[in-house]
């Protein structure tokens, strides 16, 4: 009776022990979001990774948050949108944090915001899209833009940043089959005067993977992961370009100096020596 009962002990036991084990591990599968921050605000209190609704205070009531910086803890991704009220104003920033299990969603809400006048601005500030590349970066001359991705990219969120908080650019959702290389979207910012503004974005993947990607933007000195499509932006080529510009200024100078200097071993107003 004794054995029976030790090895029913032993092994609700070892149960036990396995579903400690189990609820640890699951735990520890779950990222976190460490810290974020947005630019043209700062957020009421402290940021914590438990906490969901926060409120945001912006520097200027006109002016269109942006994701600043984040840190998260583990294998997750962020992914950006804005939620807006019934009559298309801009209410508050969303961040989700997105993994394999579930997502963490995180609601930042404006405290302050102001009723401002119609405005015509329609300009985008960025276009954002995680571990993708926006080129060049959105300025208020060009229209069009090409988006990189990673080639095993295949969902992807991609949210346009408006410079106005009144103005609106609905964000997008996509997926795309691993054979499918490029795209073009368009995207229409529109201002709070109803003015239009359309955005040629053409989406194109990269000859490397998302976890190639994420380890090159984790690097302090990262600066782009499409090199060889940008290769305006790699120091070396910039050196490169330089040094062949250099040189030919070298050899123009050179040239001018020495054709000044070189005489002429004939003088037309000298009589001939020899008679014809």
């Amino acid at each position: 009776m004794r054995k029976i009962f030790s090895l029913t002990a032993a092994f609700l036991l070892l149960i036990s022990s396995s579903l400690g084990v189990l609820s640890v591990y699951g735990a520890e599968s779950i990222p976190v979001l460490k810290s974020i921050s947005f630019t043209n605000s700062a957020i009421e209190g402290e940021f914590s990774p438990d906490v969901y609704d926060y409120t945001l205070k912006l520097d200027d009531t006109s002016e269109t948050p942006a994701l600043e910086s984040y840190d998260i803890d583990g294998d997750g991704e962020l992914f950006v949108t804005y939620d807006y009220d019934e009559n298309g104003t801009q209410t508050a920033v969303v961040a989700n944090l997105s993994y394999e299990n579930g997502s963490t969603i995180y609601t930042f809400k404006y405290a302050n915001f102001a009723e401002v006048p119609l405005s015509s601005n329609n300009y985008l500030t960025d276009i954002y899209c995680t571990y993708g590349e926006i080129s060049p970066a959105v300025n208020k001359e060009e229209t069009d833009y090409t988006l990189y991705i990673p080639y095993d990219l295949t969902e992807l969120t991609i949210t346009p940043v408006t410079a106005d908080t009144n103005a609106t650019c609905p964000d997008l959702t996509l997926t795309l089959s691993e054979e499918q290389s490029s795209m073009v979207l368009v995207l229409t910012c529109t201002a709070s005067d109803g003015s239009e503004r359309e955005y040629n974005l053409k989406i194109e993947k990269v000859d490397k993977n998302t976890e190639q990607v994420k380890d090159e933007m984790a690097q302090s000195d990262y600066v782009t992961f499409v090199e060889k499509k940008r290769a305006y932006e790699n120091p070396k080529v910039l050196f490169a370009l330089l040094c062949v510009a250099v040189g030919l200024l070298a050899v123009i100078l050179l040239y001018r100096l020495t054709s000044k200097m070189v005489a002429n071993p004939y003088d037309k107003n000298e009589k001939p020596f020899y008679k014809e």
